[in-house]
């Protein structure tokens, strides 16, 4: 009976040893689960501060090279729809969507558009204006028509331009000024008409002195005449 029951506490013994080891197996676990989370979290967040910071320098290039931007909501709008504006807009012209947070940011750490902050609101898409800001605004006013009557119509924000803010009538002001090649066509057509009208002004002189000289000849003007015929 001795000897069993010293087999017994010993049995007992490896139970509670085994017991333990299987503790400190499952706490080791939790704690390496607990500093992975903590790792991952780190690593999250990183990634995403480096994301913020890349897309606040893809604003301040932006506006540093823009002559105009202009905020519109654009909630509800398709991905199609948005890429069919990006085909449509000029060359030089920039669609971007990004966090109102961040632009303002971007906008405050960029000379002369301090005033995008007043247009930052709801779900935005701010559109980066050049030279060519009619064919710009035309995109543009082309996705309102097709969204006029849809839950979620899309309406301009505000704009900002050489250091002010644009309402929606200035806006609307600043999109009829004429585009980059209507302005060289036109002063093209101006200096066209200049030997023009220049020849038609030399060719009449020879005319002019002639019939000046013929007066003065047969005595038609007085002597005070005379003199400005000859001058």
């Amino acid at each position: 009976r001795a000897l069993e029951r010293e087999r017994e506490r010993e049995r007992g013994r490896e139970r509670m040893s085994a017991l333990q080891g299987k503790r400190g197996l499952m706490e080791g676990l939790s704690s390496r689960g607990r500093v992975g989370a903590r790792r991952t979290l780190h690593v999250s967040r990183a990634l995403t501060k480096e994301r913020k910071h890349e897309v606040v320098t893809k604003l301040k290039s932006e506006l540093e090279t823009s002559t105009a931007v202009v905020g519109f909501s654009f909630k509800g709008v398709s991905v199609s729809d948005m890429e069919k504006l990006r085909g449509d807009i000029p060359d030089d012209a920039a669609l971007v969507v990004a966090k109102n947070t961040l632009m303002k940011k971007a906008a405050e750490e960029v000379d002369g558009w301090s005033e995008v902050g007043q247009f930052c609101t709801g779900s935005n898409a701010f559109l980066f204006l050049r030279e060519d800001l009619k064919t710009g605004f035309k995109g543009l006013r082309d996705l309102e028509k097709t969204y006029e009557k849809a839950d979620y119509p899309v309406e301009l924000n505000g704009g900002c331009c050489d250091g002010d803010f644009l309402s929606l009538d200035d806006i609307k002001k600043l999109e009829k000024l004429p585009s980059k090649l209507e302005l060289i066509a036109k002063i093209a057509s101006m200096v066209n008409q200049v030997p023009t009208r220049l020849a038609v002004g030399v060719k009449q002189v020879p005319t002019k002195l002639a019939t000046g000289i013929k007066k003065v000849s047969e005595g038609n003007v007085e002597p005070a005449e005379q003199a400005a015929a000859q001058s």
